[in-house]
């Protein structure tokens, strides 16, 4: 279950569709600045490949200028 957080900076004029468009995307959560138009965006994906399936869709959406990786999820080490 990879967990990782964003910051996400919106295009101009773009934070309130981008917003809605993060928040529907299946293990997505949004929390919008209050003061700037900077997004925190949180996601948790049941599985690694799930999780590179998401960063890939999100670096193709429209509206966002920058994404930047603040968090990636900590491999567990293997059991013994």
């Amino acid at each position: 279950m990879p967990i990782a957080s964003y910051l996400v900076i919106p295009s101009d004029g773009a934070a309130e569709a981008l917003t809605e468009r993060l928040a529907a995307l299946p293990g997505c959560d949004v929390v919008r600045a209050e003061s700037h138009d900077v997004l925190l965006l949180v996601t948790d994906t049941p599985t690694a490949e799930a999780d590179e399936m998401l960063r890939d869709r999100l670096q193709q959406l429209d509206g966002i200028r920058a994404l930047v990786l603040t968090f990636g999820g900590i491999a567990a080490p293997p059991s013994r």
